[in-house]
């Protein structure tokens, strides 16, 4: 930008001095010059300039607002069909993420998960709700290991002791051969064409949109490192009857977004959730929007109306090895 054009336009309503105006300044800037030199710069010089300068600052700030506020004022969604129009586009202009041999694909997630516990007390049953940072590294080459990291960071619902949830920087590596174990691999038998993941999708759910919604989303959560699939996925899942349109929702990790929703059919709402301006997958998460009764081993506990809980991408990148594992890791063998 162009400080000196911005203040040209400024001033560009106020007219030119005449020589009746100038004749003061032209006494007094003669008297000045034959005036002693000074030691030190006048204050108020400086300070004009300053001012000078600061309003040329304010100007550019003003005007580079002016198009962040213009670059984000498209017109909003109408519905959710419009939400996922524009994931779709978005997904679209980004590239795949091919790990190569030797290289492990990095996701780093905040979690809000659902928990249970008997109360050590002796009580009820205690339902939580454990907010975490989740790290995994999934390997390119069959055969290696891969590795989960959880750490939790704090609990909403039932008040719970802190022992039971804060256990800091958990490793859990998972060794196996299978290579459908890896979500970059899963996806990779995917199409990207709308018609052939439409088509993949109904065989495998029967063409019940509730069914559908659910397969979806999970496909939604693994395929940010192949966003030429999740495109389709946006696609097909904008054809789907019940969804809606979420104006103001909030991921995992507290960004707002905008929204496209599905009641599940038991008093739970569940979200796809994406940036209001880039239009790029933030997360998903679910809320109930009532009382629920949840049943688990240790009995049953009433998840709370308002209980959220969801996953929020923080980081998908490529790196060429796993980080050092914890000794006090758990090691899991999963058999093909």
């Amino acid at each position: 930008m162009d400080e000196m054009a911005e203040l040209d336009r400024l001033w560009a309503d106020t007219p030119e001095a005449t020589e009746r105006d100038l004749a003061a300044a032209r006494v007094a800037l003669l008297a000045r010059a034959a005036a002693p030199p000074r030691t030190r710069p006048r204050r108020r010089y400086a300070f004009r300039l300053a001012a000078v300068g600061l309003l040329a600052t304010a100007l550019t700030t003003v005007i580079i607002a002016g198009q962040v506020v213009l670059g984000g004022s498209a017109t909003p969604p109408a519905n959710a069909q419009a939400v996922l129009e524009r994931a779709a586009r978005a997904a679209g202009d980004q590239r795949d993420l091919v790990p190569g041999p030797g290289q492990y694909v990095h996701t780093k997630r905040r979690t809000q998960d659902p928990r249970s516990t008997r109360d050590p007390s002796g009580g009820p049953v205690l339902g939580y709700v454990v907010t975490a940072v989740e790290e995994r590294w999934e390997p390119a080459d069959p055969g290696k290991s891969w590795l989960l990291r959880d750490r939790a960071e704090s609990v909403t619902g039932d008040p719970v002791p802190r022992w039971l949830w804060d256990k800091g920087a958990e490793d859990t590596l998972y060794e196996s051969s299978c290579p459908g174990q890896r979500a970059y691999v899963r996806l990779g038998a995917w199409p990207t064409d709308v018609e052939a993941v439409r088509a993949k999708l109904a065989a495998r759910t029967g063409r019940d949109p509730a069914r559908m919604w659910a397969e979806l989303k999970q496909l939604v959560a693994e395929s940010v490192v192949r966003p030429s699939l999740s495109a389709a996925l946006f696609q097909v899942a904008s054809e789907l009857k019940g969804i809606r349109l979420i104006g103001d929702a909030v991921d995992a990790a507290g960004r707002p977004g905008v929204a496209v929703a599905m009641d599940e059919g038991d008093g739970r709402r569940s979200e796809l959730i994406f940036d209001r301006q880039t239009y790029h997958y933030l997360g998903e998460r679910t809320v109930n929007a009532r009382d629920i009764q949840v049943k688990m081993p240790e009995g049953v506990y009433t998840s709370r109306k308002g209980t959220v809980t969801g996953t929020a991408v923080l980081t998908v990148d490529l790196v060429t090895a796993l980080p050092e594992v914890s000794p006090k890791a758990s090691r899991l063998r999963i058999p093909c």
